[in-house]
């Protein structure tokens, strides 16, 4: 089986990687798959770059559009396009994809389209929040929110999207409930909805012995260990730093709590003997072996759909403390195999660590236990990339 792959990006980010994984397990399994991307960083050859033109990128911009002038009609010309019996898009927005396209190669080819965000059904920005829906899309807070534009334009956007999506031919997946929820009620609707969660590698996300591990990476071994995720550190506004901050203030006098936060840049050192900064780690062992030295995970993101470093958590055996966001409660249970707090209440954040700190031995244990077998049981890279293939195989038969 040939499959075309469109994303912005083939390495970093929940979208690329979920992409990437079904590329490597199928090229297992001995599929083809070719990758395009807006930006590349592998060295992959089956990874090809969309053309881009900035001229036409200036004008996007101020023109105050996302979907319109980028290059990618030349998609319809390439050999991998010719080739491939189904179409996997994911991420379309990052300022590289024309949305006209996605009809146009929905008339050519079945397509597939992984929704990883809101985007899709919002005029411009990938979460609305709490926007309304209105005529089928839900409204995005602000200009300012990503995908940002330059000034009003989300009548035009949003009556753009929706010619393009009456004359196309698709099927959606979403990977939580919680936003299969919202694609029913938009303007995609109609379309068939596919729920295929994401998945890890549970051969790398596994419990590992805590001591070991905090030895190798020079963690202390008598103190309680808050684990923070996230690409741009303390820096990434959806990630809810402040409500981090928050926690740690409340910890910062108790001698035996450290924070461990990843994903800082390089400038970002250990500041204090509360807080040890770590830049971005790329090698998803060593991530897998922090996750292991943790006692808790906290999740602080202010807007989410099914969220892989949770699920990387719990597969490492560590309990998560989060938010209500998206489809996160979907995989963490409340004091089963984690904490979930009110949303954006910092003192609910504040309990949910206090109460894993206040587990008996064994019932942490069985904590521990149950978010690793929930993992394994429900949300493994090999279920994901079986039932992607599934679908592959029933939407070639229709055609």
């Amino acid at each position: 089986m040939n499959i075309l792959t469109i994303n912005t990006l083939d390495r970093k980010g929940g979208a690329a990687e979920v992409a990437w994984s079904i590329k490597t397990e199928l090229e297992k399994k001995g599929h083809l798959i070719n990758l395009l991307v807006g930006r590349k960083n592998s060295d992959d050859d089956l990874v090809k770059v969309i053309p881009y033109n900035r001229v036409m990128g200036r004008l996007a911009y101020f023109a105050a559009t996302d979907i319109d002038f980028w290059m990618s009609d030349k998609i319809l010309d390439m050999e991998e396009f010719r080739v491939a019996d189904v179409v996997h898009c994911h991420n379309l927005h990052g300022n590289y994809f024309k949305l006209a396209t996605l009809e146009k190669m929905a008339k050519l080819k079945p397509v597939i389209w992984t929704f990883h965000d809101m985007w899709p059904i919002t005029p411009h920005c990938a979460h609305a929040f709490d926007g309304k829906v209105r005529e089928g899309f839900f409204q995005c807070p602000s200009l300012d929110t990503y995908q940002k534009i330059l000034w009003h334009n989300e009548k035009y956007l949003s009556r753009k999207k929706r010619i393009i999506y009456d004359n196309s031919s698709f099927h959606v997946v979403v990977p939580s409930l919680w936003l299969k929820e919202k694609v029913s009620q938009s303007v995609l609707s109609e379309k068939p909805i596919h729920l295929i969660p994401n998945g890890i590698d549970t051969s790398v996300f596994f419990k590992r012995d805590k001591s070991a591990c905090r030895k190798k990476h020079n963690l202390p071994q008598n103190k309680k260990i808050i684990l923070f995720v996230a690409a741009g550190g303390k820096n990434n506004e959806w990630k809810g730093w402040e409500y981090t901050e928050a926690v740690i203030s409340h910890f910062q006098k108790k001698e035996e709590c450290v924070l461990v936060c990843i994903g800082g840049d390089k400038s970002e050192k250990k500041a204090s003997n509360e807080i040890i900064y770590i830049p971005y780690v790329e090698d998803k062992n060593i991530l897998a072996e922090y996750f292991s030295s943790a006692d808790v995970f906290l999740f602080t993101s202010i807007a989410e759909n099914l969220p892989l470093v949770v699920l990387e958590a719990m597969g490492a055996g560590t309990p998560v403390v989060s938010f209500d966001v998206g489809g996160v409660k979907e995989v963490v249970t409340h004091k089963k195999n984690g904490y979930i707090a009110e949303y954006k209440n910092a003192d609910d954040l504040i309990r949910g660590v206090e109460y894993i700190f206040s587990l008996p031995t064994n019932e942490l244990q069985e904590m521990s236990d149950q978010s690793a077998q929930k993992v394994k049981d429900n949300f493994s890279m090999k279920i994901m990339v079986d039932k992607y293939l599934e679908l592959y195989k029933s939407i070639i038969k229709k055609v």
